[in-house]
């Protein structure tokens, strides 16, 4: 687990607050036993994860596309190639959703902006590695424009059917 006892606040006080001003149909599917805590899903989001992110076109036509996704330090955190449709839409407006979801067993659905992690950026040298090791090879050999960034949330919450088959770590 990447996250620290700050970051672990962090998101739970992301998670409440997205809550907080939910609509009603929301708090209806979201009700309280069935919502796992930041640190359950900190500890349950190990390893590598496909994640749905949507962007938009420079038409303002949605997309949705699968994406690798690690999460790192309370952050999907992917990559892509330098002429992936996605990187485009990304660069012209950085609004994006991401969404973890198995089934109707668990989801993780984050809204934000994207923030880029570009080999300048201080996370990079912990980010880097760490998709290095997992996939047993450097995203940057993957292709020309490989582009490693995560998603800056502006709200985040997570369902489970049965949230006491998540432990907290």
């Amino acid at each position: 687990m990447f996250e620290s006892e700050a970051e672990i606040a962090e998101m739970q006080l992301l998670f409440d607050d997205t809550l907080r001003v939910a609509n009603p149909h929301m708090l209806s599917i979201l009700t309280p036993e069935r919502r796992l805590s930041a640190r359950q899903v900190a500890a349950y989001l190990q390893g590598p994860r496909h994640v749905a992110l949507a962007t938009v076109t420079a038409k303002g036509e949605p997309r949705v596309s699968p994406v690798d996704a690690l999460f790192i330090h309370g952050r999907f955190t992917m990559s892509t190639g330098g002429e992936a449709a996605r990187l485009r839409h990304l660069r012209a407006n950085p609004a994006c959703s991401g969404a973890y979801v198995e089934g109707h067993r668990v989801a993780v659905v984050v809204n934000g902006a994207v923030e880029w992690i570009g080999r300048e950026h201080p996370d990079h040298r912990e980010i880097h590695p760490t998709w290095q090791a997992t996939y047993g090879l450097d995203p940057y050999d993957l292709g020309p424009g490989v582009t490693i960034f995560r998603i800056a949330p502006a709200s985040m919450w997570a369902f489970a059917s049965r949230p006491e088959e998540f432990e907290a770590l």
